[in-house]
């Protein structure tokens, strides 16, 4: 695995918001370390997407983000992007490029990473054929299914090779079959480049399964954090999503979690009943 000299991401007291009102009220986490991805999960608003923004430079923060000796929020925006990628949930749409063109973009688009025109090519095709989408290289954007689209996507964020990756939703709306291959690579590619990685997820099993710390946040304030295993309790899925679940270890050695029904009262601290699901 090769390790970049920026292998920590630090952040302590961190504070983001909307005008007056605030989101993320000085936040600190142990560090993000290379080679390993962490996922952001928890329930709707509860500043997953906020921190994650502001991760990547697009939202003002105040507090402390260092990645290795570096002071992110101090940092221009070329110079935070071209050590941090950012890839939205929301993909655009109707762009009149192929593949390898967007891709190519990207590349360009770091101060960094400004090969000449022969290896940015080769760069390029590289990392699509590594993605498996070497096939669609000459294929528009707009004439790509969904899960074609943030293979493609990824592709643009992982070109420049940043010490930081960052990844809004990256499977949300996808099957069970490009859900797999989009987290397979984002492993692969975080373990061989030992890439800081960042994922917001909704889905608990993917977070489980895919990601070596589990960070979950309620209400912009952290519930629990740590390996999937110390992370993911009864108790504190309970707690943040009012459902009554079991966790359990599969075969593989990692978690599963089985939702039983939902908490009538809200969280256990409300009446603890349980409402089992409407039967179809």
């Amino acid at each position: 695995m090769t390790i970049p000299p920026e292998t920590t991401l630090h952040l302590d007291a961190l504070s983001v918001g909307y005008g007056a009102r605030t989101v993320i009220d000085s936040l600190s986490l142990p560090p993000f370390r290379g080679g390993e991805i962490t996922a952001l999960i928890g329930p709707n608003a509860a500043g997953k997407t906020t921190l994650l923004r502001a991760l990547a430079g697009l939202h003002p923060a105040r507090g402390a983000l260092r990645l290795g000796d570096a002071d992110l929020l101090r940092l221009d925006g070329a110079a935070h992007a071209a050590r941090v990628s950012y890839m939205p949930q929301a993909l655009p749409q109707r762009v009149a490029l192929t593949v390898f063109e967007a891709t190519l973009s990207a590349l360009r688009a770091s101060p960094s990473a400004r090969p000449d025109a022969r290896a940015a090519q080769a760069l390029v095709g590289e990392t699509l054929d590594a993605l498996g989408i070497g096939a669609l290289a000459f294929r528009s954007l707009d004439q790509l299914s969904g899960g074609q689209r943030q293979l493609a996507s990824l592709a643009q964020s992982v070109v420049r090779r940043p010490s930081v990756l960052l990844l809004d939703e990256p499977t949300s709306a996808l099957d069970l079959n490009y859900q797999f291959r989009v987290m397979h690579l984002v492993q692969s590619i975080v373990r061989a480049r030992g890439i800081i990685a960042v994922v917001v997820l909704h889905d608990v099993a993917l977070a489980c399964r895919w990601c070596q710390r589990i960070v979950i946040l309620s209400d912009g304030q952290v519930v629990a954090d740590g390996p999937p295993a110390e992370a993911i309790t009864p108790d504190t899925l309970a707690r943040v999503y009012s459902v009554h679940a079991r966790v359990e270890a599969c075969s593989r050695g990692a978690v599963q979690v089985m939702v039983d029904g939902i908490l009538a009262d809200g969280p256990p601290s409300c009446s603890g009943d349980v409402m089992p699901p409407r039967s179809s």
